[in-house]
């Protein structure tokens, strides 16, 4: 199914149960789609209402002026996509890129957030040091300069340990483009260092393989540590894409997560 606006098409797909059930909404990373999770539909369509789409540039999404801030705009799709499937308040759920997106919406739109679950994501509260802007030309030099086949493949060994993972994430990047993975990745850039005012005050929980890099362990800490109603969670024999290197321990984290919110109605 499609949804669209005066700024594009996005794609997204809803599953499990209809009729006052928690809706769960899964936002993927960059240069991914809505496939990525489906283990998670899965695991949840039997309790929850779960909602998965593509977001702009990627997938069966369209483009988006490349001059519009990229996760407040995914951020305003994700509200849109809840009034659009008559969902009141629900569960966030962002890998990578995606934490970054659902991170805007639970600090502007806290009133239709119930938790939010971040897989290899950072914070966004407080923002980083400006010189991380200073890496937005070399990714955009070494990106361009690199033979395509060469940037795919090193996009997905570097976020996936499981070769079935690697394999997908290097198939959906390539068809994606190198366009789209500069772009976004310096939108991600500028949109850390600007950071948001303040944090949000949802129930969360934070989530990384355990061969997650050094870096993104330490942004999950530093956010574990700024969000007192958090949870940090490891997966076993995982990488940055955890909820696919070890979807079976994933998906038991998750269910354990979502089985102790105090409260889970969303429609």
């Amino acid at each position: 199914m499609y949804y669209e606006n005066d700024r594009g098409k996005v794609y997204y797909e809803v599953h499990g149960q209809e009729d006052n059930a928690p809706v769960v909404i899964f936002s993927h990373g960059i240069c991914m789609d809505h496939k990525t999770f489906m283990t998670q539909v899965d695991a949840l369509k039997d309790r929850y209402r779960v909602i998965i789409w593509d977001m702009p540039y990627h997938g069966m999404s369209s483009l988006i002026d490349y001059r519009t801030p990229f996760t407040v705009t995914a951020a305003d799709f994700i509200v849109e996509l809840l009034d659009h499937t008559g969902t009141d308040k629900a569960i966030l759920v962002g890998q990578s890129l995606g934490s970054f997106v659902i991170q805007q919406v639970a600090y502007r739109h806290s009133e239709r957030v119930t938790a939010t679950v971040h897989i290899g994501g950072g914070a966004l509260y407080p923002g980083y040091t400006p010189l991380l802007k200073l890496l937005n030309p070399l990714i955009s030099v070494f990106i361009a300069l690199y033979p395509d086949r060469s940037v795919f493949k090193a996009f997905a060994s570097h976020r996936a340990l499981k070769p079935d993972t690697r394999a997908y994430m290097e198939q959906v990047a390539a068809r994606t483009g190198k366009k789209v993975l500069s772009h976004v990745t310096q939108e991600l850039l500028r949109d850390m260092v600007k950071g948001l005012p303040g944090p949000s005050k949802e129930p969360m929980l934070l989530v990384h393989g355990d061969h997650e890099t050094s870096f993104v362990k330490k942004l999950l800490r530093k956010m574990h540590h700024n969000h007192q109603n958090s949870q940090l969670a490891v997966v076993n024999d995982a990488h940055h894409i955890a909820n696919q290197d070890n979807p079976e321990e994933f998906n038991r984290i998750l269910l354990s997560f979502l089985d102790e919110l105090p409260a889970k109605k969303s429609c």
